[in-house]
C-alpha cells in the first residue's frame, strides 16, 4: 500500500494490488506502519496478543484493482475493511477457520490464487508476439508441409501430463502437439477415444504448401515458456482462399510446489474449419476441426464448437474472460477437473456458464462454481438428465429446491449442504433437465470471482458428453463481463459427506 501511495506521486497506475492481513498500530497515517514489529517496538511490552489493527485505510486512487485479503484466527486482527478494496476473509474463502496471522502468509492456495491473478494481468493481448523471426513468433518450426511432423524438439522444462513427464514434443502441422511422436491424422476425433497423448488448440487439416499460405513457428522465451503459432494458415488441398492464425503456449509453473504446467490457447481470425479430404468444401462442412486435449483417462477435454462449424467462434469465447484466449492448468499430472482444487473452467456466454464434459460412470460427480448470490439455476443442453447433486457446507448450511418447469419452478423441499441428493428419491426415476436453489447465504459475502468458493456436485442420468447451462440468480442481473472470469467446473472422485 504504502508503494502504491509512493508511486501515484509519479503518475504511474497500478492495475492490480493485494495485500495480506495488514496491521497497523492505530489511525493517524493511512498507509503507513502495517506490521506488527514496528507495532511492538512502540510498545515493547505489549503482547501479540494485544495488538489491533486500528483503520480506516483506504487504497490510492491510481489502484485499479485492489483486494485487502484477512483472517480471523489467531490473536492478532488484521483490517478487514480496506477502502476502495475486495476484503476477503481467507478463513471463509477456504472454509478454514485454522488460518491465522502466522500461517496467511504460507497458504500455498492463497499464493497460487494471487500468481494466478498476476498471469491473468501480465498479458493483455490474445497473440503473444514479438518473440523473434521476420515473423515476429520466433523460428521456423518446419518446412511448408501437409500432414508433416517436427523432429523431437526438446523443451528446457518438463510437461507432467497424466502423470508422465515430457520434455519433448512433437509439433504436428495439423494443429497439435503430442509426445511419444509424430502425429499426421489430418480428420480429428474425440479426444477421449485418441491413442495418443495430444493437447491441440486447432486439430484439422493444415496445410501450409501454398505460397500465399502462412507457417508454423516455434519460440521458446524463457526457461519456463514455449510458443508454438500457425500463422495464417492454409488447409487442404493447398488452399490460402481462408486462413486461420492460433497458438499454443506452454508455461512450466516452477513458482508452485510440485510439477505444474500451464496450456493456454489463444486464437486470432478463423475463416475455415475443414480440409477437402475431410469432407470439406471451400474450407466448410465435413467433419470440422477439434480444439482440446486427451489428459489421460476420465479427464479428456474437448472445447465447445469442436467438430461443428462454430469452432470458428473459439476467438470470440473465452473460460478467461478474455476473447480468444482460453487457459488450462494441468497440476502434479493430473488436467483440469480431476482434483477439487484444480477445476475446469467453463465457455461463459451472455445467458450463463456453458459446460460440455465427457463423463465415463454414472457414479462420476461433476462440480461446478456459480457466483454466489442468492441463487442458481441448472438446465440441461442435450437429453440427459441431472442425476443428483451435493451442495457445499456454507453459512447457514440451508437451502431451498426447487423443480418444475424453468419459467414456474415449484418450492419442493429444504436441503443441507454436505449431502448427495438423488431425484429418484423426489419421485423422479429418470432423474430432471432443470432444477434451481435457492436461500444461498448472503452474509458469506464471498467473491464472486472465486473459482473455489462455492463447489457443487452434479452427476447424470447416462454416461457421454453432458451439456448444460447454470445461470446465477441475483439483484440487479449480471452483465456479461461480470460472467466472464466467475465460474468453473471440477470432476472429482465421488465422496458422499455428511
Amino acid at each position: 500500500m504504502r508503494v502504491a501511495e509512493g508511486v501515484r506521486q509519479n503518475g504511474i497506475q497500478i492495475q492490480g494490488l493485494a495485500q495480506l492481513d495488514p496491521v497497523r498500530c492505530d489511525g493517524t497515517e493511512t498507509y503507513a506502519e502495517d506490521n506488527v514489529l514496528n507495532c511492538r517496538l512502540s510498545n515493547p511490552l505489549s503482547p501479540v496478543s494485544s495488538i489491533f489493527s486500528s483503520g480506516p485505510q483506504v487504497v490510492p486512487g491510481n489502484v485499479v484493482r485492489a483486494t485487502n485479503y484477512f483472517q480471523t484466527g489467531g490473536g492478532i486482527s488484521g483490517e478487514r475493511n480496506v477502502v476502495n478494496a475486495t476484503n476477503v476473509s481467507v478463513n471463509t474463502l477456504y472454509n478454514d477457520p485454522g488460518i491465522n496471522h502466522s500461517t496467511i502468509d504460507d497458504d500455498l492456495r492463497l499464493r497460487r490464487r494471487l500468481v494466478d491473478d498476476v498471469f491473468g494481468l501480465r498479458d493483455s493481448n490474445v497473440l503473444m508476439s514479438g518473440l523473434g523471426g521476420a515473423s515476429g513468433y520466433g523460428t521456423l518450426a518446419m518446412t511448408r508441409n501437409d500432414d508433416g511432423s517436427t523432429d523431437p524438439i526438446n523443451l528446457p522444462f518438463s510437461i507432467n501430463l497424466n502423470g508422465s513427464e515430457y520434455s519433448t514434443i512433437y509439433i504436428n502441422n495439423n494443429g497439435n502437439i503430442t509426445f511419444g511422436g509424430p502425429y499426421s491424422s489430418f480428420t480429428p476425433e474425440s479426444f477421449g477415444e485418441l491413442g495418443v497423448e495430444m493437447i491441440a488448440p486447432f486439430w484439422g487439416d493444415v496445410d501450409t504448401r501454398c505460397a500465399d499460405c502462412g507457417e508454423v513457428f516455434l519460440a521458446v522465451p524463457t526457461s519456463d515458456s514455449a510458443v508454438v503459432t500457425w500463422n495464417d494458415v492454409g488447409f487442404y488441398d493447398s488452399n490460402p482462399s481462408k486462413k486461420n492464425t492460433f497458438q499454443l503456449v506452454l508455461r512450466d509453473r516452477n513458482d508452485l510446489q510440485g510439477a505444474n504446467t500451464d496450456v493456454e490457447f489463444r486464437y486470432g481470425r478463423l475463416q475455415w474449419t475443414t480440409g477437402d479430404a475431410s469432407g470439406g468444401e471451400d474450407g466448410l462442412g465435413g467433419q470440422p476441426a477439434f480444439a482440446g486435449y486427451t489428459g489421460g483417462m476420465g479427464a479428456p477435454q474437448t472445447l465447445s464448437g469442436s467438430g461443428l462449424s462454430s469452432v470458428l467462434s473459439l476467438n470470440q469465447r473465452s473460460n478467461l474472460g478474455k476473447p480468444g484466449k482460453w487457459h488450462f492448468a494441468f497440476r502434479d499430472g493430473s488436467a483440469p477437473g480431476v482434483t477439487r482444487e484444480n477445476p475446469l473452467l467453463p465457455d461463459v456466454q451472455e445467458d450463463g456458464w456453458h459446460f460440455q464434459y465427457t463423463t465415463t460412470q454414472i457414479e462420476e460427480i461433476v462440480w461446478s462454481d456459480p457466483e454466489l448470490v442468492f441463487g442458481y439455476e441448472y438446465e440441461m443442453e442435450n437429453s440427459a438428465n441431472f442425476r443428483s447433486f451435493i451442495l457445499p457446507e456454507l453459512g447457514d448450511n440451508t437451502y431451498e429446491l426447487w423443480l418444475g418447469d424453468a419459467t414456474d419452478p415449484e418450492y419442493i423441499a429444504d436441503v443441507a449442504g454436505g449431502v448427495e441428493y438423488f431425484f429418484s428419491d423426489l419421485g423422479f426415476e429418470s432423474g430432471v433437465d432443470f432444477f434451481q436453489i435457492l436461500g444461498v447465504d448472503s452474509d458469506l459475502a464471498i467473491a464472486p470471482n472465486d473459482f473455489t468458493a462455492f463447489v457443487t456436485g452434479l452427476s447424470f442420468s447416462e454416461v457421454g458428453q453432458m451439456n448444460w447451462v447454470q445461470r446465477p440468480l441475483s439483484v440487479p442481473e449480471p452483465n456479461s463481463s461480470t460472467l466472464l472470469i466467475i465460474g468453473c467446473l471440477m470432476l472429482f472422485d465421488r465422496r458422499k459427506r455428511k
